[in-house]
């Protein structure tokens, strides 16, 4: 019974985080000049939703649109995405909303060609979102931390913080040493007669 309690309390946090963590792509409908086709590869989906670190626009290109469909919370959520595959870049955002251009992994970009092969690109002319630029660094104001006050030595003391610890440490493992004996009924088997 100690040992299922033991594993129940170790493995609450793990259970917790995986729930809170619930989000993930399920679909996604990408069309080219003339068709559309639903995505529900895993692999592929999630080459659409990994976009990296902000990045330029890439120059005039032939693209695809996207609709992204996400569950996240137990509702579906749908986002627009534009994928350049030659560039290796998406497109994230509306224009009322602002567009951000997003990197992939090589993987991902081999996931993209695959999902658009047999497509018909749109025409570069169509592709929106050609003038972001990444804002340049700028420094408007220098701020400095507080100077630190000089130490007169005062303060609290480490060692009980190292006793303490120690004394954690020496409980633990006592309780893996209890946990590990085996009990009376458990004993070795008597060797045999012979």
């Amino acid at each position: 019974m100690k040992r299922l309690s033991l594993c129940l309390v170790l493995a609450l946090p793990l259970a917790l985080a995986a729930a809170a963590e619930a989000k993930e792509p399920v679909s996604a409908k990408v069309c080219g000049g003339s068709d559309c086709r639903t995505v529900k590869d895993r692999e592929a989906l999630m080459a659409l939703a990994e976009g990296g670190p902000p990045a330029d626009p890439p120059k005039p290109s032939a693209f695809y649109r996207a609709d992204l469909t996400i569950r996240g919370d137990g509702e579906l959520f749908t986002f627009p995405v534009v994928i350049v595959p030659e560039a290796g870049l998406l497109r994230g955002g509306t224009e009322a909303e602002g567009y951000t251009w997003m990197p992939v992994s090589a993987n991902g970009a081999v996931e993209l060609r695959q999902m658009t092969r047999g497509l018909e690109p749109l025409p570069a002319a169509k592709l929106d979102g050609l003038d972001v630029r990444l804002p340049g660094a700028q420094v408007d104001e220098v701020v400095l931390p507080p100077a630190e006050p000089q130490s007169s030595g005062g303060g609290a003391p480490v060692w009980p913080w190292i006793v303490f610890g120690l004394a954690a440490l020496g409980l633990l493992a006592f309780a893996v040493a209890r946990l590990r004996r085996p009990g009376p009924s458990q004993g070795s088997p008597e060797p045999a007669e012979g």
